[in-house]
C-alpha cells in the first residue's frame, strides 16, 4: 500500500470502505480527524482504531484545493418553464442531458467547489424505488427502502434525503434541495391545487429529511398499500418527535404535477390505521423494515431499485 502525505490543512476527500473524509474531518464512531503535516492516512486510522489492521484498509485519496461552494449559489434564476412537450424515448432524453456530467447511476457533485442538484452545488445521487409489477403500491414502504438501500451502496455518506413523487416537477431553482434544521415540506404549491395549500398539515409530494430525523421519527410506516394516509402518518411523526415542519414561500416552493391516471385502489383502512399513527410509530417503521432487491439497475441518470415484499406477512405483524 502506498503511504500519502499531505500539506498543513490540505482539504482532501478520502474513499474508503472503512472511512470516509471530506474536507479535513469525518465522521466515523465518533471520532473526528484533523490532518496535519506529514500525517499518513493509514497511521491515523491506526492511532484512533489500533486494533484494526493495515490490511482494512484500501484507500483511494483525491487531494483537491477547492472552496465550499456558497449556501445560496449566485446562477439561480428563479422561475424556470417545464417543458410538457416532449416526446423522445427515454434514450433521447439521456442523451440530451449528456453535457451535464452526470455519472453514471445519476450521481453528481460540482467540480468548482466542495458541495454544499446540478445548478443548486449539491452533491446528490438519484434513486428510483420500483416494486414488482404484481404488489400493490406501497409509498411509505418504498421511501423507507430508498433511504436504506442509498445508505448501503454509498457506505452511509449521504446526509440528507429528499423523499420525491416522480409526479413533481419543480418551477423554480429557489427551491433548494436540502435539508435545514427542521423536516421541510418542499412541495408546497402545486399546480392541481392551484398552486395553494390544500390544508396546513400536508407533508405528501417532496419532502426534506435529514438523516437523524428519519431515524429518529422511524422513517414511514409501511403498513399503507395503495393510495393515500401515508403522508398524514408521516407528518405525525414528525410532530409527535417535536419537529416542526418548515416550507419555503409558495411563490418557491411551485411544482407542477404532471398528468396521469391513478393505478392504484384507495386504501379503504387508511382511517383506522391513521387512529393508531401514534401507538404505532415505534415499532412500524425501518425497525420493521423487510424486503427483497430483486435487480439494481444503473441507468445514465439514476439508479433503479426493483423490489419485492410480503404484503399479508407486514400486515399480519403485531405493532
Amino acid at each position: 500500500m502506498t503511504k500519502q502525505n499531505f500539506a498543513e490543512k490540505a482539504p482532501i476527500k478520502v474513499h474508503s470502505k472503512y472511512l470516509n473524509i471530506g474536507l479535513n474531518y469525518s465522521l466515523f464512531s465518533n471520532v473526528t480527524f484533523f490532518l496535519k503535516t506529514n500525517d499518513s492516512i493509514e497511521n491515523l486510522y491506526l492511532s484512533k482504531f489500533p486494533n484494526s489492521t493495515n490490511s482494512n484498509l484500501s484507500i483511494k485519496i483525491d487531494i483537491f484545493n477547492k472552496t465550499l461552494c456558497p449556501m445560496i449559489p449566485v446562477n439561480l434564476s428563479g422561475r424556470i418553464p417545464v417543458n410538457t412537450n416532449f416526446d423522445g424515448t427515454f434514450d433521447d432524453l439521456e442523451n440530451s442531458l449528456s453535457n451535464l456530467g452526470i455519472e453514471k447511476g445519476g450521481s453528481w457533485s460540482p467540480k468548482e467547489c466542495n458541495a454544499k442538484y446540478k445548478k443548486q452545488q449539491i452533491e446528490y445521487g438519484i434513486y428510483l424505488v420500483e416494486p414488482l409489477q404484481n404488489l400493490t403500491f406501497n409509498r411509505g414502504l418504498l421511501m423507507n427502502i430508498g433511504f436504506i438501500e442509498s445508505l448501503k451502496q454509498t457506505n452511509e455518506t449521504w446526509e440528507c434525503f429528499i423523499f420525491h413523487d416522480v409526479d413533481l416537477i419543480p418551477e423554480d431553482d429557489r427551491n433548494i434541495y436540502s435539508c435545514p434544521e427542521q423536516p421541510r415540506h418542499m412541495s408546497s404549491a402545486v399546480s392541481t391545487f392551484n398552486y395553494r395549500l390544500p390544508y396546513d398539515g400536508i407533508f405528501g409530494g417532496v419532502s426534506a429529511l435529514t438523516k437523524e430525523q428519519m431515524e429518529k421519527v422511524n422513517g414511514y410506516s409501511n403498513l399503507y398499500f395503495g393510495w393515500g394516509g401515508e403522508d398524514d402518518d408521516f407528518r405525525t411523526r414528525i410532530v409527535k418527535n417535536n419537529f416542526k415542519i418548515s416550507r419555503y414561500p409558495l411563490e418557491i416552493g411551485r411544482y407542477y404535477m404532471a398528468g396521469h391516471t391513478r393505478d392504484q385502489e384507495i386504501n379503504s383502512e387508511r382511517f383506522k390505521l391513521l387512529n393508531a399513527a401514534v401507538t404505532r410509530m415505534k415499532t412500524d417503521g425501518l425497525n420493521s423494515l423487510e424486503y427483497r432487491v430483486n435487480d439494481t439497475i444503473i441507468s445514465k441518470l439514476f439508479t433503479k431499485v426493483v423490489v419485492s415484499y410480503d404484503q399479508n406477512g407486514l400486515l399480519k405483524k403485531k405493532y
